[in-house]
C-alpha cells in the first residue's frame, strides 16, 4: 500500500499540534523541553509546527521529558 505525502504531512502536523498541547498542559515552555531533551529550541518549534519528520527515539524522549505515556502524544482530536 502506498501512502501519499499529503496524508503523511497531515499526520505530522497533527502530531506536532498534539505535542504542543501536551507541553502546554504541563506548563512547560519550548525551552524547558529542549533543555530536558538536550535539543535546540528550534527543533522543538519545528516538531510542534509539523515541519520535521521525527523518529521514534525523539517521540519517546519528548514523552519522557513531559512525563507522559507516549500514547498520549497520539490522542489526536479531529
Amino acid at each position: 500500500m502506498s501512502i501519499n505525502n499529503e496524508i503523511l504531512l497531515a499526520y505530522q502536523k497533527k502530531l506536532g499540534h498534539r505535542i504542543k498541547e501536551v507541553r502546554e498542559s504541563k506548563e512547560l515552555s519550548q525551552l524547558d523541553v529542549a533543555s530536558i531533551c538536550d535539543y535546540d529550541k528550534t527543533t522543538i518549534s519545528r516538531i510542534e509546527n509539523g515541519r520535521t519528520n521525527i523518529t521514534l527515539k525523539t517521540l519517546v524522549t519528548l514523552a519522557m521529558a513531559m512525563e507522559v505515556d507516549i500514547s498520549q502524544l497520539f490522542d489526536f482530536k479531529d
